[in-house]
């Protein structure tokens, strides 16, 4: 690996010791890693861009992934917070997969649960998009969320709330503190935390939504699962900040908060259950081992991954058009990779977000397809971009009576998965 003394850790960086920060542990971290760099990827990968000049024309930004050799964070150390415009015209929206719709519900449930079904939920979400969590949650709660409070810039269709909930569409400052009821229970944030390069600055904004009895929820990729698995195509613009178990708990116990972090959606996520401890200083979950570890084995493996796929994609190309299905970060990040290598042997992206469909992916330009159309295309190859959606989109393909070569990303142990696709 790369190593770059210039880089202190931004998680590990001193605080002041205070009642509200916490330990000060990991403050005096050996050298950092570059593990990942690009030139002139997307800023933004999540955009509906209606005209092929417009996505091939995408603002970009550099990439340059640092690990930090103590806590294991990951950071994008190029990052330009004036280059991200999080608004109307930004779409991430997944709902339309069974499979992460199942994983909503579960969330869900688990915050339904953490509050005895006598008690009446008074909601807070950090990010909230354009609140289909939110809605959810109401749903799911059969009246037991009175009210409910969101906050996302992106936000854009007030009219579709239920009754008790508002939302703010702004991003979530030190300002908008002060509009969190006082009754609130449950703080939410889900898939926000890694869009933020002032990790000090959210966690401490976080950490004010708390008082005594309240939780904390949140929920964000994990860096381990990305390393151990090779997965290049999961390091992109938008998440400039990657937390590793260990790191996630050190962040929020030096901002005075305990918490637990279990794996969930296959282990792709964490999911970060946190509060105020009853006495004494936040405990901090144990790193399983050297960081550097995994930041060299993802760098092997990424290698050994990009020449295999692009060997592939290369053998496949006389069959008929290859595309990707998933046409949100981790597609645009492989299509843009793959196309530069193998002479632009990716010719579409699928995508079942309608919104998505008739769009284009970010300065590869690629058209996004519904299924149908891509069968229509004549699409002989299908990668899927998340071994998590796989079962879904083999039925929906069936479905179609269409049968091309269908290879997943990530879908075994890498030596399998080298061995698979070469």
């Amino acid at each position: 690996m790369s190593r770059s003394q210039p880089h202190p850790c931004p998680l590990c960086q001193p605080l002041a010791d205070s009642p509200q920060t916490g330990p000060q542990t990991g403050a005096n971290c050996p050298d950092s890693a570059v593990i990942e760099r690009r030139l002139y990827v997307p800023t933004l990968q999540n955009v509906t861009l209606a005209t092929r000049e417009a996505a091939q024309t995408a603002r970009r930004g550099t990439l340059k992934m640092v690990q930090c050799g103590s806590c294991g964070f990951v950071w994008n150390a190029a990052f330009d917070p004036a280059l991200m415009s999080y608004d109307s015209g930004y779409n991430n929206d997944v709902s339309a997969s069974d499979f992460y719709q199942a994983h909503l519900c579960s969330m869900a449930d688990r915050i339904l649960a953490s509050v005895p079904p006598e008690e009446e939920i008074h909601y807070v979400e950090i990010g909230c998009g354009e609140g289909d969590f939110l809605r959810l949650l109401h749903e799911r709660g059969q009246g037991r969320v009175v009210s409910a409070v969101g906050f996302d810039p992106s936000f854009t269709t007030a009219e579709q709330l239920p009754d008790g909930v508002v939302v703010h569409p702004c991003y979530f400052t030190p300002a908008e503190i002060t509009k969190i009821p006082p009754q609130t229970n449950i703080v939410c944030s889900r898939h926000t935390i890694e869009h933020v390069s002032d990790v000090q600055g959210f966690a401490a904004n976080l950490a004010a939504t708390m008082a005594p009895g309240r939780q904390l929820f949140v929920e964000t990729p994990d860096v381990d699962w990305i390393l151990r698995h090779g997965a290049f195509q999961d390091f992109f613009y938008e998440h400039c900040a990657l937390y590793t178990p260990h790191s996630i708990s050190l962040l929020l116990a030096r901002h005075g908060l305990q918490c637990e972090v279990v794996p969930v959606y296959d282990g792709q996520y964490m999911w970060i259950e946190a509060q105020i401890p009853a006495a004494g200083q936040p405990l901090v979950q144990p790193p399983p081992s050297d960081p550097r570890d995994l930041g060299q084995t993802y760098q092997s493996h990424r290698s050994a991954l990009l020449d295999s796929w692009a060997a592939y994609l290369e053998r496949r190309k006389s069959a008929g058009p290859i595309a990707i299905w998933g046409a949100a970060s981790k597609g645009v990040t492989f299509a843009l990779i793959m196309n530069a290598r193998t002479h632009q042997m990716i010719t579409a992206g699928i995508d079942l977000n309608a919104a998505k469909q008739g769009c284009y992916m970010p300065v590869t330009g690629l058209p996004i397809l519904a299924p149908q159309e891509a069968k229509d295309m004549g699409v002989a190859t299908v990668v899927i971009m998340n071994p998590n959606y796989e079962a879904e989109i083999r039925n929906m393909i069936a479905d179609l009576d269409w049968s091309p070569e269908i290879t997943v990303l990530n879908e075994a142990r890498d030596e399998q998965q080298l061995k698979h696709v070469s």
